[in-house]
């Protein structure tokens, strides 16, 4: 789900420079990452404790919980579940304040050595985003200040931000690969890799199956009690939340837009164009150079001779107009000539004519003529295109009455009843939107319904105001206030008994697996073979299977077999032990052979290891510098801060204005 996301986060690059996520801009730099305009954006300037000095400037905890709190809102654009905790623990917050860090240090450094970015430039970075352009393709003013506004920043402030991150970009760009050129390795460095990579393995997998393990003896009331208070969490319901909401159906909406009569016969009129009789023509010309040339070739033609060989024998090609209404024909050539064209019998030579360009010779090839409709064979589509139209603009207008009705403070009981609007009561949702207390288990694909009620109950304070959420891609919405907050709590043991119990079992199957496994693993190590340790374990498992591969292999793929790699760490003759996914079990791997690899007879492989060390050594050399830098200049970072802010976030308590 969030693959986008920790690619940002854990790119080489971004270990380097990377910058926040600030609302909906990104002004991307050379670096190609993401660049966020975070400090003193909040209030005027760097308030509350200070998380950490680099020079002499210091990184303010408000600093850092709103560009936090910005970058998560703007995953969520994408990701409506995504959880302050889920996006801490990808690197949600430590990742962005250490490139932070590293980008005041490299600004600082730039400025010391002399180097400045004028407000001239910053400028220029953003009057050409998108986001700030008009229907003309122009800046609008407008458009930035709405935006200014949104993030709460003053124009100084958002240049200041990108002239210091200009400035960073600056002075890590040269240390870049793509600036100083490609960084190649030594044949003699980059043959002993290679040759690592070539390396096979062949083994033999075993699979100590938990449900083929004895359930033992029934479950006491005691071992029950203890297992669940030790396991609490697994029967702790999350926080849930419930709404008070209102749908705005475009069905509904559409049921009641039909067109009048009136309406369709006047949009018959508006559109008497459309639906009135026309005709086209396909035709291929020539333009030759003089008139001479154009007569002998116009005259060829009139004799039978096609006119796209007729050309290609001067040397020219015939252009292919088709299916031309005389106004679309017109505007490509001249009205005149449209008028000769369209005045033609089929099969006709027009010209030679004389053109801007030269003289044309003119076939007419085809003659299409489509029949007009009458208004009663428009109407269907006339009826589907007004009630889209009227459905779009009922669906507008009433988004609009409902927002005015939010902006004067009414209440969603108010807006209801004004606007006949039926209040419902969700269930009590957990952040992904599904009702841990519903019988059925979540479905496949989440309720769109109510992963828009949920996203709104969860960026929602009891006191806030009624909100629209969208809630399908055809333009539905709902009204939606947050009603109540169910905090986290486990459920009785009572009425997880039954649970707990067959919890219970299955941890004891899934240990005694381990065990029998760690035997095996054991028995393996010292000599007896695969197939001998599992008989001696009295149980009858699955047949083992071979497995094999090299290392190249481990390399290559995104996400490589756990099994093979755990064979390419396991010693010939020896075996390892593998946890299975969801207690099903326990792998036991066992090496059988290793044949190393030889690379000095594959230039191929050895080239490319070349490559790919170069390229490990380029990033290197760049995080070096910054390393360097952030020495130079000077950075101390604040921990007791740091880690009471990253609780506050994680609604953990912590004082983190307080030092």
């Amino acid at each position: 789900m969030l693959s986008i996301f920790r690619g940002f986060l854990n790119s080489k690059v971004g270990l380097i420079i990377t910058f926040v996520v600030l609302g909906v801009i990104a002004i991307a730099f050379g670096l190609g990452d993401v660049t966020g305009l975070g400090s003193n954006a909040i209030n005027g300037g760097p308030t509350g404790s200070t998380l950490a000095t680099v020079g002499k400037e210091a990184i303010s905890s408000n600093e850092i919980r709103a560009n936090t709190e910005r970058m998560i809102n703007a995953y969520r654009q994408q990701y409506p579940q995504l959880t302050m905790e889920e996006f801490i623990a990808k690197g949600g917050f430590d990742q962005p304040f250490e490139n932070r860090i590293n980008s005041t240090a490299l600004a600082l450094f730039g400025e010391s050595q002399g180097m400045r970015v004028g407000r001239a430039l910053a400028d220029t970075e953003i009057t050409s985003q998108a986001q700030f352009k008009g229907l003309d393709g122009k800046f609008d003013p407008n458009l930035y200040k709405q935006f200014l506004a949104q993030q709460r920043m003053s124009d100084s402030e958002l240049h200041t931000e990108i002239a210091r991150n200009m400035l960073a970009q600056l002075v890590i760009g040269p240390m870049m690969p793509q600036s100083v050129g490609k960084f190649v390795a030594p044949v003699s460095i980059a043959t002993p890799y290679a040759s690592m990579l070539l390396e096979k393995r062949t083994g033999t997998v075993a699979f100590i199956d938990t449900k083929k393990m004895p359930v033992g003896a029934p479950v006491t009331d005691a071992e029950a009690a203890a297992y669940y208070k030790t396991n609490i969490d697994r029967y702790t319901v999350p926080e849930r939340r419930s709404v008070r909401y209102a749908t705005v159906s475009v069905t509904h909406l559409r049921a009641k837009s039909a067109p009048t009569d009136a309406e369709i016969a006047k949009a018959y009129r508006d559109q008497a164009a459309k639906f009135a009789p026309t005709e086209t023509r396909s035709v291929r010309q020539v333009v030759l150079l003089d008139q001479k040339s154009a007569d002998a070739l116009a005259a060829k033609v009139r004799s039978g001779a096609a006119i796209d060989a007729a050309a290609k024998a001067v040397g020219l090609d015939a252009a292919l107009f088709a299916d031309q209404t005389k106004a679309a024909y017109a505007a490509q050539t001249s009205p005149a000539i449209a008028d000769q064209v369209f005045a033609a019998a089929g099969g006709a030579v027009i010209g030679p004519v004389k053109t801007p360009l030269g003289w044309a010779v003119i076939h007419l090839e085809k003659i299409t003529k489509v029949p007009g409709k009458t208004l009663d064979q428009a109407k269907p589509d006339l009826v589907k295109d007004l009630t889209e139209q009227k459905t779009m603009l009922a669906a507008a207008a009433l988004r609009q009455q409902i927002s005015d009705a939010i902006s004067n403070n009414a209440t969603i009981d108010e807006i209801a009843q004004k606007l006949g609007l039926k209040l419902e009561s969700s269930p009590a949702l957990d952040a992904q939107g599904n009702d841990p207390d519903a019988r059925t288990p979540p479905p496949a694909q989440p309720d769109p319904l109510k992963t828009a009620l949920s996203a709104v109950a969860f960026q929602s304070e009891a006191d806030d105001e009624p909100q629209l959420a969208p809630i399908d891609k055809e333009g539905g919405f709902a009204l939606v206030k947050l009603d109540k907050i169910i905090p986290a709590a486990p459920r009785s043991l009572a009425s997880v008994i039954d649970e707990v119990k067959k919890n219970f079992l299955i941890d004891r199957q899934v240990r005694n697996a381990r065990d029998i496994a760690t035997q095996v693993r054991d028995k393996v190590s010292k000599g007896v073979p695969l197939a001998k340790a599992l008989a001696e374990t009295g149980i009858r498992f699955d047949a083992t299977k071979p497995i094999s591969g090299t290392r190249g292999q481990l390399v290559g793929a995104s996400r490589p077999d756990r099994a093979l790699i755990l064979l390419f760490s396991t010693p010939q003759g020896a075996a390892k032990v593998l946890e299975a996914p969801y207690k099903g079990g326990w792998f036991v791997i066992a090496t059988d052979s290793i044949v190393r690899g030889d690379a000095r007879q594959k230039p191929d492989e050895v080239a490319r290891l070349r490559a790919y060390l170069g390229g490990q050594a380029a990033d290197e050399y760049a995080q070096q510098f910054v390393r360097a830098v952030r020495n130079q200049v000077g950075v101390k970072r604040n921990d007791a801060a740091i880690n009471a802010l990253r609780a506050e976030l994680l609604g953990q308590g912590g004082t983190p204005d307080g030092q």
